[in-house]
């Protein structure tokens, strides 16, 4: 599905798939990665699968980790951090 710039959060996720960023769990830091063919890797490997974008959202599927989508905040653009809710807590996004 295309990226839809009237989507608030659409354009950070377009961002974020270009890019990729770094994430801070609770003092667990790492970078995702996201590949123009649907893919993603993250934390030096420790685990990777597929994604999907839907508006303000990416989704991602992994063995590791099952299904889980995250809706990004609009208008973020490299360099930029942001508080999110993740599975162990609230985490530290930043976009490369």
């Amino acid at each position: 599905r295309p990226l839809d710039a009237a989507l608030p959060g659409a354009f950070t996720v377009k961002v974020i798939v270009e890019k990729g960023v770094t994430i801070d769990a609770g003092g667990m830091v790492g970078d995702i990665v996201y590949s123009p063919d649907g893919k993603f890797s993250g934390f030096d490997g420790m685990f990777d699968g597929t994604y999907k974008v839907d508006g303000n959202k990416i989704c991602i599927e992994s063995a590791v980790i099952g299904t889980s989508c995250s809706e990004y905040p609009d208008g973020k653009k490299s360099g930029d951090s942001f508080e999110m809710p993740g599975p162990q807590g609230t985490m530290t996004v930043t976009i490369r």
